[in-house]
């Protein structure tokens, strides 16, 4: 195992991971997070140098300080070679599987991977589909009735995201989310009170997830205006835009896949596509 510091060396890598999408998405998003100031302090791990197969991207070990909390033990992995793979995560100086572990991965066929050098994994994510955003002049104006109630998530907000996730409702979920909110971009309507109705933020990998809105508030666009708003971000930042869903979550994937979000038919989505 290679543990890749220089940022000579780290953009050499993004530059290679780059013309190895979609697949290699993984690893860009850490590597983003990284040479953007490296707030969730990630570090990479390859199998060999300059002539990688496998990168694993983790948490430094210095900044996980609560062994039992499986969002602090993250890995994103990508790989040319499964026996490659196969090999880091036999390496115990790579994966910690003494501490519950959370693994983001894609393909989800990686699991499968994982799950044989381990009989029971504490803690993982469902496998997910990734859709990507390329173009940012095709995202759509912000509407004016809401330009005036677009904001970003305040940590004080961290609660009503925490009750909307499907791994949340724990202080470990909590936390995490708290610290995507205080390091990360977010975005959020707000309704007359200053309280957010609809929502999405990246996550420590730079992916867009936690999207929700109250369901009072559903079908009048304001997903669309969330996500667009976001995306338009993220692409000033220079980070790789994309959203990961739930594979199980038809409604959702439905919903971005025919660019029908709400009671609008959403040309913001016409750049993104579904990894199968």
């Amino acid at each position: 195992m290679i543990l890749l510091q220089s940022s000579r060396k780290l953009c050499a890598l993004k530059d290679n991971l780059l013309q190895q999408l979609p697949h290699s998405i993984m690893g860009l998003r850490a590597i983003a997070q990284i040479r953007h100031g490296n707030a969730c302090n990630f570090e990479v791990c390859v199998d060999s140098w300059p002539a990688f197969k496998t990168v694993v991207c983790r948490r430094q070990r210095k900044a996980i300080q609560d062994p039992h909390n499986p969002f602090s033990n993250l890995y994103t992995l990508f790989t040319k070679d499964v026996a490659s793979l196969r090999t880091m995560l036999k390496d115990k100086t790579v994966i910690n599987w003494k501490q519950p572990c959370h693994f983001l991965v894609f393909p989800s066929s990686l699991l499968d991977v994982i799950q044989g050098e381990k009989q029971k994994i504490d803690h993982m994510l469902d496998p997910t589909c990734i859709l990507i955003h390329h173009d940012p002049q095709s995202l759509p104006d912000v509407r004016t009735d809401l330009a005036q109630r677009i904001s970003s998530l305040r940590v004080t907000h961290a609660e009503i995201v925490n009750q909307s996730v499907k791994y949340g409702g724990s202080e470990h979920s909590l936390d995490y989310i708290k610290n995507c909110i205080q390091n990360l971009p977010s975005c959020c309507i707000l309704d007359d009170n200053g309280n957010p109705i609809s929502w999405a933020l990246l996550d420590e990998s730079c992916a867009i997830r936690m999207g929700f809105t109250l369901p009072e508030y559903r079908r009048v666009g304001y997903t669309k205006v969330v996500l667009a708003t976001l995306a338009r971000k993220v692409h000033m930042m220079g980070f790789p835009v994309y959203v990961s869903v739930e594979e199980n979550n038809t409604v959702s994937l439905h919903a971005y896949e025919t660019r029908n979000v709400g009671s609008d038919t959403v040309s913001t989505l016409s750049d993104w596509y579904r990894l199968s």
